[in-house]
């Protein structure tokens, strides 16, 4: 297995997921001040909680009662100290109530809002990606990213960022109250921090390196799983059943084994935090000190850095496909093709998928308009690539493909692909209506001219045969 990353090398995970993140937390900016100021109040109840205890404990446990130098608590009676300490722990605890409550609907909010607004820009720019990087990628483990690691980044954001940034401000707040109360024992009981932040960050690349993997792994699992399903006429033809399966049931157990690290992992740093914190608590023996640290250093506050490891792990590879640009775009000064007579014409065209993988050179041929012609080769020579090139679904690696003289690559892609119709070799239907599926790609035509296109496609008569005809809904495979 390979080592864990170093703190310095783990940084730029977050650096990356950050850059992405923060443009969309800021369009929310009402909402975070609300609920930053909901988290603020929060911690500030949760400093006041332990002192009406104070109180009762330095008037009433002493053997000289300690006075707080304020007249309208030192002149309450023991009786009515006792009932105003018990009426404000209550208070307190209702306040922080009410403050937690509304900034975890608001964080939540947010992180629900953002992550929404990630998935679909996730998708929107999966769509945008040429056939060239689809033809390589695995269809299920894009699914995983668009939709699980987009859901373990809302976890890493919901559940670890931002209680983590409300942990942080209690942790100064009780810092400072017992560095103020008795800075020599605080000192003591404070020995533990660096041992604590060295195991959760040892721990958190940790989780992280498993974590990712296990994300990879899963990827994996999903693209198996779609490619058996959507070809399960030849899976059972062949009866490749049992090669899937065990093809599946080996990533499964591999992505259990690494589940189970992480959660070993997991387990191993809150043991250990554990038995740190009972350290320090013997050492401190002050009880006024014991009861802030105690409200400080919990493995709870700790243990969010491993949700910000699992995180990062799944924002990494979310912004992984966001970062790969488009191969094939718009040119800068790209014009809208005017309406095609048709004349195709390939100049000295090579494609090649990459350096190691040429599909042709040098081909050079023309279509006039009207004519049709017929590409005829083996299976698996290019001949889909080669007409692909003409809408721009892949671009030439050498010379030009023309349409009336000019380049395809001087229009924008839009205008190019609305004048160019291609009937594919796979049969693929929408889980839609037949309408809907004729209409896919030109939503403003109407119904005549879907039953048209029916009827140019000799289609018309069987739809009308079908219960509900033109609105029967059909599924993936038909």
């Amino acid at each position: 297995m390979a080592r864990p990353l170093s703190f310095f090398e783990a940084l730029p995970a977050i650096g990356r997921v950050s850059r992405h993140f923060m443009p969309h937390l800021a369009a929310h900016r009402r909402l975070v001040i609300g609920s930053m100021i909901a988290l603020f109040g929060g911690v500030l109840f949760r400093l006041l909680e332990p002192w009406p205890l104070k109180y009762v404990f330095d008037r009433l446990f002493r053997a000289k009662p300690r006075f707080t130098g304020l007249p309208l608590i030192d002149r309450l009676d023991a009786v009515t100290l006792l009932a105003a300490a018990a009426i404000s722990i209550v208070l307190i605890a209702l306040l922080r109530a009410l403050a937690d409550y509304w900034n975890s609907i608001g964080f939540a909010l947010i992180g629900n809002r953002v992550l929404t607004e990630i998935r679909s820009k996730s998708y929107q720019h999966l769509q945008c990606l040429s056939l060239s990087f689809h033809s390589q990628a695995r269809g299920g483990d894009l699914l995983v990213r668009v939709i699980g690691d987009v859901n373990m980044l809302k976890e890493m954001v919901v559940t670890a960022i931002l209680p983590l940034l409300a942990n942080v401000l209690v942790l100064a707040g009780m810092l400072g109250l017992m560095l103020w109360l008795n800075w020599r024992l605080a000192l003591l009981g404070l020995a533990i921090l660096p041992l604590s932040f060295l195991f959760t960050l040892r721990a958190s690349l940790r989780i992280h390196k498993v974590a990712r993997d296990q994300r990879k792994r899963e990827g994996v699992m999903a693209a198996t799983a779609a490619e058996s399903i959507g070809g399960i006429k030849v899976v059972q033809t062949l009866s490749l059943e049992k090669v899937f399966s065990q093809s599946f049931s080996k990533q499964n157990k591999t992505s259990l084994m690494e589940g189970v690290q992480g959660s070993r992992l997991s387990a191993a740093l809150e043991r250990r935090v554990d038995v740190l914190i009972a350290i320090a608590t013997a050492l401190v023996v002050w009880q006024g000190a014991r009861l802030v640290m105690s409200r400080s250093m919990t493995p709870g506050d700790l243990i969010v850095f491993l949700r910000l490891a699992k995180g990062a792990a799944a924002g990494e590879r979310v912004v992984d496909l966001l970062e790969r640009e488009p191969e094939i775009q718009d040119p800068p000064n790209a014009i809208v093709a005017p309406p095609f007579r048709g004349t195709v014409r390939f100049e000295d065209v090579s494609f090649a998928y990459d350096s190691e993988l040429i599909v042709f050179e040098h081909v050079e041929f023309e279509v006039p308009a009207g004519r049709h012609v017929a590409i005829v080769g083996a299976s698996g020579v290019g001949k889909s690539t080669l007409v692909g090139l003409i809408p721009r679904l892949y671009d030439v690696t050498g010379g030009r493909v023309l349409i009336d003289g000019r380049d395809v690559r001087e229009f924008t892609l839009a205008s190019l692909r609305s004048q160019i119709s291609v009937l594919l070799q796979e049969t693929l239907l929408f889980a839609a209506s037949i309408r809907d599926n004729i209409a896919y790609g030109a939503p403003d035509v109407d119904a005549a001219e879907v039953e048209a296109a029916a009827r140019l496609a000799n289609a018309h008569g069987f739809i009308e045969e079908m219960p509900e005809g033109y609105e029967t809904m059909v599924g993936e495979r038909g």
